[in-house]
């Protein structure tokens, strides 16, 4: 009798405790994700996984909160002095009811400096984040979507409306600016607060691919690696999107931002230097994260830090560049923001800045006119250089000119000496020796030629032959040195 009761509570125990596991075993292991490659006509099948929420990286005091009151102040980064209201998520929440601020961040990427141009107006922003508060009175969005079961007009964590805050914020009288205050914004939501499933954000890519998005905005990652993921944001790059990630607050880049289709935007402060944030040679611009005042849920705004806010930053910057020329396309857009950025760190692409400090210009390399000017800008800049350095020569060879002329001064040294300068011109010695006379070439080509007892001197494009012939004095010479074009 104890022993089939025994039995019996081993097989309740059996029943409530070890199946229910090897359920969830068996459903974690049938939570997979699929895509279709076109190019190779096979379809991959991966693992889904979680992508985490990025967390803000400082907490943030008033003293350093920067930006600039109104449009026409010249008084850039004044510091803020509005009332401070009690923080609810990392950082400090404003009460910006009777003035409009510009965010220094704004200022520093040369927004302010082309909204006479351009604003953003009808570029399709899509943010793929934890949603975006549409009821905030410095925001207007225009779409969206859920891919989790919510409302993407909505966001209960904040981080979705914060980002929106820096790229779409209106210019309105009150609140701030953001860098592209007239763009269109849409809200993908595909994250809460524990972060979003890949499949989720598959699909949020999906949907801005066919619903014509100009720009994806991504400020999350991770450092898991997946293919479909990529090819995913390869097949929205070729569609036309420019695709923007954060490159994450430390250590190496995180994906998205990663892969070669994604510009990854790293980390900048008010003093252009970096107080934290990921590294690496994936790293492609440098754009402004610490101490980022934006919007809040709630019509509140908040000061916070991370490469969260340098990924808006810089899809401001590309929106304000596509309403200027909507024909550029994402490998144009991504040369442009290169060769527009201003360099900082070591000279040229670095691990720390990318490419450099995130700028926008709207100058267009591609034009004809302009691109005549630039070229002759640099040619001018070459010869400017190029005459610096013949009238070293020059001065040089002028200097000794007469201390050439006699066969006592070891002729062969100074032919070896005049051959080592010529280098500077890639051996193009007739535009170097040119400034020479032709008695000073004759005497200096001749007196070395006669020492050495050669038959001709035509190297370096001296063009002089001599001759010898017996004479009933003994032997005598003749140098000829023929005019150098």
């Amino acid at each position: 009798m104890k022993k089939r009761v025994g039995t019996l509570f081993l097989l309740i125990f059996i029943f409530l405790f070890v199946f229910p596991i090897a359920s969830a075993a068996s459903a974690e292991q049938t939570n997979k994700i699929s895509y279709y490659d076109k190019e190779t006509g096979k379809t991959l099948v991966e693992d889904d996984f979680i992508i985490p929420l990025p967390k803000e990286s400082i907490q943030i005091t008033n003293g350093k909160a920067k930006a600039t009151l109104g449009l026409n102040n010249k008084e850039l980064n004044k510091e803020i002095n509005n009332k401070i209201q009690t923080a609810s998520l990392n950082g400090e929440e404003y009460d910006l009811q009777f003035s409009e601020l510009i965010p220094w961040g704004v200022e520093r990427v040369g927004a302010p400096y082309v909204w006479d141009k351009t604003t953003g107006k009808e570029i399709k922003v899509a943010i793929l984040d934890t949603g975006i508060d549409a009821n905030h009175s410095d925001l207007k969005v225009s779409g969206g979507v859920s891919f989790i079961g919510g409302n993407f007009s909505k966001d209960p964590v904040g981080h979705g409306t914060m980002v929106a805050g820096v790229l779409a914020s209106k210019a309105n009288g009150f609140g701030i600016i953001g860098v592209a205050p007239d763009v269109k914004i849409y809200s993908v939501q595909v994250m809460d607060a524990d972060g979003g499933n890949l499949s989720s954000i598959l699909n949020g890519i999906n949907w801005s691919i066919k619903n014509n998005m100009d720009v994806i905005s991504m400020s999350f990652g991770s450092d898991t690696n997946s293919q479909i993921f990529e090819l995913a944001l390869a097949e929205a790059y070729n569609a036309g999107i420019v695709l923007v990630a954060a490159a994450g607050n430390e250590g190496e880049i995180i994906y998205p931002a990663k892969y070669t289709s994604v510009i990854a935007a790293g980390n900048i402060d008010e003093n252009d230097l970096v107080p934290f944030g990921a590294s690496g040679p994936n790293l492609e611009l440098a754009a402004p994260g610490t101490n980022v005042l934006t919007i809040f849920p709630n019509n509140t705004y908040v000061i916070s830090s991370g490469t969260s806010f340098s990924a808006p930053h810089t899809a401001g910057v590309i929106a304000l560049l596509l309403q200027k020329n909507n024909s550029l396309t994402p490998p144009q857009i991504r040369d442009k923001l290169h060769k527009d950025a201003l360099d900082l760190g070591v000279s040229g692409k670095d691990n720390v800045y990318g490419y450099g400090l995130l700028q926008v210009n709207l100058n267009e390399k591609n034009n004809i006119s302009e691109a005549r000017i630039l070229g002759i800008e640099n040619r001018l800049k070459s010869l400017e250089s190029w005459k610096l350095n013949v009238t070293a020569s020059i001065t040089s060879i002028l200097n000794s000119i007469s201390s050439l002329t006699t066969k006592a001064n070891n002729h062969e040294n100074r032919i070896k000496a005049l051959e080592n300068n010529s280098r500077i011109f890639n051996g193009s010695v007739p535009n170097y020796f040119k400034y020479l006379s032709s008695s000073d070439r004759k005497n200096i080509a001749c007196g070395y030629a006669k020492d050495s007892h050669m038959g001709s001197f035509i190297d370096l494009g001296w063009n002089c032959t001599i001759s010898y012939r017996q004479t009933s004095r003994g032997e005598t010479a003749s140098c000829r040195c023929k005019s150098i074009n």
